[in-house]
Formats: structure tokens, sequence, C-alpha cells
């Protein structure tokens, strides 16, 4: 299903009176927009391309799109399709994308100065080795030559399958699940170092429900998504056969019932955000006694964590009930639950007909994208993820010049002054508050 991200409601809330007054000088009062018409742009193609310029778009004369809204509607029953309805029905959303908004526009034009910016260095050969522009060239050519990908084909998946295959107790299957946290694989728990919530001063060691394929519990449980979970048992025996992984399709099965159980007992997006009830410190002993199906020495060890002795456990009640799960699956199972992970995560950096199996079912089949974005925009993304402060000093220095950088200062120091005046004005915030 697509959808797009800004509502013309919301835009019209926003609106200051003068700008308002000035709408009847936009086209958009005389024919439906697309999202990049309401901007001063140079002329764009036709036919949902999204925005391909590199030249920072500017508004134009703006105000509340009229003609957008659909008044066959009655805004006291539905106020979004009264103030877009009509609007919505011209709306072309780019063909690799399940979604269009503002923000989309102002990504596309960062990924388009960043794949111009990426090409020039690419196309450097005199670059000294080691240097982060080398770097960025190299990584950047090896993920777009599509011909060596394909040759490689599964090739790079063998060391970590053979990691799947060599992990046959479950002890060395909790290990793996620890060595995969930063890497492609599966793991019933997430694991990642950040700020204590509870003392900002100390790190801490954070512990997640993890172990779904699928974006989140109701996917397994909920019956509205039953194409969906089907159509995703059918995806995890593809990948496995690609992966020539033995008995694809009783594997897949297998797995499938596994995410059904672990789905079960994890807890709701909404229990998921409670910051108090997800912040749960435990001693390493405290998690060893509270979960004996699951050995977290062998798992802590595998993530580099073995000096950890606290750690905080966000879903608590869910824990032992995995560990649980995790006892009473037969090593089989988990073998190709491993296997079956550690290729989809893998897929996009593979060759053709991985990517394709899951661009189809990852973009196409859940979020309704029509087509996969080209791989040129792919390998910048790519290179973007992986050395994104490298890129990011090139990109500033190109595109983001002192006088920006002043007018942008300039712009917070007035929002800071804005703001602290209206602090100062408040009369029910105490003095030590302000």
């Amino acid at each position: 299903m697509k959808s797009l991200l800004v509502g013309a409601a919301l835009g019209a809330l926003l609106l200051p009176a003068a700008a308002l007054a000035s709408d009847h000088d936009h086209p958009c009062v005389d024919a439906a927009c697309t999202m990049v018409s309401l901007f001063d742009t140079p002329a764009q193609p036709t036919g949902g391309a999204g925005y391909t310029s590199t030249e920072t778009p500017h508004y134009g004369t703006w105000g509340f799109d009229l003609a957008g809204r659909d008044t066959t509607v009655n805004p006291g029953d539905n106020f979004f399709e009264y103030a877009n309805g009509t609007a919505l029905k011209s709306l072309v959303i780019p063909a690799d994308r399940s979604n269009y908004g503002s923000f989309n526009l102002l990504r596309e034009l960062s990924d388009n100065r960043m794949k111009v910016l990426i090409a020039d260095i690419a196309a450097n050969a005199a670059l000294a080795a080691g240097s982060d522009e080398a770097k960025i060239r190299d990584l950047y050519l090896s993920f777009a030559d599509q011909a060596r990908v394909d040759a490689l084909d599964a090739q790079p998946l063998q060391p970590m399958l053979a990691a799947a295959r060599g992990a046959d107790t479950h002890a060395k299957m909790a290990r793996l699940m620890g060595e995969t946290v930063d890497m492609p694989g599966g793991s019933l728990f997430g694991a990642y170092i950040g700020e204590d919530a509870k003392d900002p001063s100390k790190y801490a060691v954070y512990l997640g429900q993890s172990g779904l394929g699928l974006p989140d519990r109701d996917y397994y449980l909920n019956a509205t998504y039953a194409d969906k979970k089907a159509a995703y048992q059918v995806y995890v025996a593809q990948m496995l056969t690609l992966a020539g992984w033995a008995d694809a399709d009783q594997a897949a099965a297998d797995i499938v019932a596994l995410e059904t159980r672990i789905a079960t007992v994890h807890w709701t997006r909404v229990e998921s955000r409670d910051d108090d009830k997800t912040y749960n410190p435990m001693t390493r002993a405290e998690l060893s006694a509270a979960m004996p199906g699951f050995d977290w020495n062998a798992y802590l060890d595998g993530a580099s964590l073995g000096a950890v002795e606290r750690v905080i456990v966000a879903q608590n009640t869910a824990f032992p009930k995995e560990a649980e799960i995790f006892a009473a699956t037969p090593i089989a199972t988990l073998q190709a639950w491993q296997a079956f992970h550690t290729v989809d995560q893998s897929a996009s950096l593979l060759s053709q007909r991985f990517s394709d199996a899951a661009w189809t079912f990852r973009s196409h089949v859940l979020q309704g994208a029509l087509e996969q974005r080209t791989r040129d925009k792919r390998a910048v993304s790519f290179a973007e993820g992986a050395l994104g402060e490298a890129l990011g000093r090139a990109y500033v220095a190109r595109w983001f010049p002192p006088e920006d950088k002043a007018e942008m200062e300039d712009l917070v120091a007035n929002l800071r002054r804005a703001l602290s005046l209206r602090i100062d004005n408040l009369d029910w915030m105490t003095p030590e508050t302000k």
C-alpha cells in the first residue's frame, strides 16, 4: 500500500494569513499539484521520477491548494479527504517508493548531490591509497559492479552458512547469536550499547526482544496479515533454495512456525514504548538464573561483551518465554533459521537473483513499491551507510559553504532567543525550572 506522508490539511494550519492571501497567484489554485510543483525548482521529468536536480528547491508564491480539496466530502466526516482528496488522486508517487512526501523530496536532493559527489570521486584514479576518498571510490565501485557481484553469486555467504551448520548445539547457537549482533544473522535477543536512561553519565548494554523476520508480531497472529505470512513462508523457502540449503520447503515451514511461537510472547509495540517498563537492570547471574534455557555467557562472549556484568533488559517478561522456546526448538530448525536470516540480511549485497527476490518480498509485497531502485542509487545509499562520516565531510565541503553555515547559526540563535523570551514570560513556571 502506497501512502502520502504530507497532508495539506496540516499545511493549512501552519500557513500565516499573509501567505494565504497570496495563494491566488499560485497555479495550484487552478490545477492539482504534485509535490515538486509546490517549489520553484528547475524543470522536472514527468512520470513520477521524483526530484532529480541537485539545485536547492525554493518556495515560490505559496499558499493552501484550494483545488486539492474534495468538496464532495463532508469535512465533519473526513477532514483529511476533504482537504486533500483531489490532490491525492493526481499525485504520482515514484514507482521505486512505497510512500512520498516533502521529506522524501529533500532526501532525494541530498541523494542526487551525493551521487554527483561520489561519481566525481570514483572517476579519480590518482587518489592516495587508504584516504577517505579512495575508500569511498573502492566501496562504491565494488557495489556498482553488477557483473562481478553476479559472478560471485552465493560465494560470499559460504563462511556464514558454514557457521550456522557448525552451531550444532544450543550453546554454540547462543554464541553465534551473539556473534551476529552486528552482522547478518538471526538472534532471539538484540543488543546495543547506549547511554543509561537513568544515569546518562554512564553507558549501558541494552537487550531487547528479536527473532522475527516479519515487521511485527501482528503479522504472525492477526488474520488481517494471513496473506503476508503465507508469502513470507514462500520467500523463506526461496532464499534457502538460492543458498543451497537442504529441504528448503520443510525448513521454511519450521522457521515460520518457530517465529509464530516467538511472536506470541513478544511485547506489543505500545508496551515496548513504555520507558519505565522497558528499564529492567539485571546482572549476568540474574539473567542466567531467570532464563536457564539460554546460555547467556555464551551469547555475551560471542557479542564481545564477556566482561559486562550488568545489562538493561527491555521486555523482561518476554525473555524467559523466548528462552524456553529456544531450548525446546530442535537444533536443525535453529540452524535453518539462522541460515535464512543470514541470507535475507545479506541479499541486497549479493547477486541479482538474491537482491531481486528480497526486493520483491520486502519492498513490493510488504510495502507496495512497484520498481526496485537502480543499482547506482543503491550503491550511493550503501556507501553512505558504510562511510557516512567520510562522505559527510566531503558533502559539507562541496554543498554547505561557510555563508550557509553562518545563516543557519544565525537562524538557530534567533530561535534560541525567541524561546528564551517565551520561557521568561511564563507565569506558571518557577524560576528554578526556567
